[in-house]
């Protein structure tokens, strides 16, 4: 009260020199002050308050209470930053005479039309993308061609750590088609190149016998026994041979690149043919040399 009475004597003090437009101004300074520490104070409270009940044994249910906390904040933060806006506009007088000029010059119509229409298709979009429980924070996504680990969800875009740590933000929008690797359990595929003339059962066998040393070894990663389902290409003298592994989610990238290079080193021990590709040069006179 004794603030609110401190700053009404400012205001009258400065209104009897002329000076009314400088406490305008002050006045909304004040206000987007308060928001500001209106909105800190919500997010401070949402965390401490989701902190307290978040699930540390189970990850899924940890991932949707983070994603709650996120979506709270920043609808906390658009709603507190409207009124704020609304009050300043209030605060300075120019709430009559913003509604006619719009309403005569149809500027309003003109906004909504253009400018907010992003801005309400990416919002309805998040909104859908958070009801549907398509993707949490710390999942790992591809969404408008970019994968990487959500960081945050917003009502308006999501936040994307990618595997060089880049952060990219992605209006809700934008996402067309959404990949989720965090959900259900992956396929670890391992292509091998070799030459046309090796035995194809044989080096199937001993990439099979890998796979399935290494399953033993990763324990709990993996969600199933090796499979080889035999070769999958064959052109220019070389032909793929594929084996795969079925693993927890998130797991394939490096049950790939684990197997491969044993698979290879196996390879070169056992002296399978490395692949070539056939080159003819031709003479002057058209023939192969």
């Amino acid at each position: 009260m004794a603030t609110a009475a401190f700053i009404r004597q400012i205001d009258e003090l400065l209104a009897d020199r002329g000076l009314g437009f400088v406490s305008a101004i002050i006045d909304v300074a004040l206000i987007f002050l308060v928001a500001w520490f209106v909105v800190r104070a919500i997010r401070f409270v949402v965390k401490r308050a989701l902190a307290a009940r978040r699930p540390a044994a189970d990850p899924a249910r940890a991932r949707r209470f983070d994603t709650a906390a996120t979506l709270v904040v920043s609808a906390a933060k658009y709603a507190v930053y409207f009124l704020a806006a609304a009050a300043a506009v209030g605060q300075l007088g120019l709430t009559a005479s913003m509604t006619s000029l719009l309403t005569a010059a149809g500027i309003g119509g003109v906004v909504i039309g253009i400018g907010a229409q992003s801005l309400v298709k990416d919002i309805v979009s998040g909104f859908f993308l958070l009801f549907e429980d398509q993707f949490a924070v710390g999942d790992t996504i591809t969404a408008a061609g970019i994968t990487g680990t959500v960081v945050a969800i917003n009502l308006r875009t999501t936040a994307i750590r990618s595997y060089t740590g880049e952060v990219s933000v992605v209006p809700n929008g934008s996402i067309a088609t959404l990949t989720n690797y965090s959900r259900t359990n992956a396929l670890a595929v391992v292509d091998m190149p070799v030459s046309i003339r090796a035995d194809a059962k044989k080096a199937l066998a001993f990439m099979l016998e890998e796979a399935k040393a290494y399953c033993r070894e990763i324990g709990g990663r993996a969600a199933g026994e090796p499979e080889a389902p035999g070769a999958i290409r064959a052109e220019n003298g070389v032909m793929v041979l594929r084996v795969v592994i079925p693993v927890k989610p998130l797991e394939h990238w490096s049950v790939q690149r684990e197997l491969t290079a044993r698979v290879a080193a196996r390879f070169e021990k056992e002296g399978v043919p490395a692949p070539y590709e056939r080159v003819f040069v031709a003479n002057r006179q058209g023939e192969d040399v």
